[in-house]
């Protein structure tokens, strides 16, 4: 299985769902450049598709994760 995770920071929630559904992350979207160098760091063959409104036909995958983007109600 596959996961594409969306709004997706360090990729903490993807790293769960990967572990509970024995799952591949496939891909991210995260804008922000502090935790899109972790998601680079820890997954540098795994593409980050950047911001979501820009996000057009992502390859398929089996399970989309997002965490909600807080920064506004923090």
């Amino acid at each position: 299985m596959r996961v594409g995770e969306l709004f997706a920071g360090v990729g903490g929630l993807g790293r769960a769902v990967s572990e509970v559904f024995d799952a591949e992350p496939a891909w991210f979207a995260e804008f922000d450049a502090a935790p899109s160098k972790v998601l680079a760091h820890h997954y540098p063959d795994i593409p980050n598709y950047g911001d979501v409104t820009t996000l057009i036909d992502p390859p398929k995958v089996n399970i989309l994760a997002g965490g909600f983007p807080c920064q506004d109600v923090s």
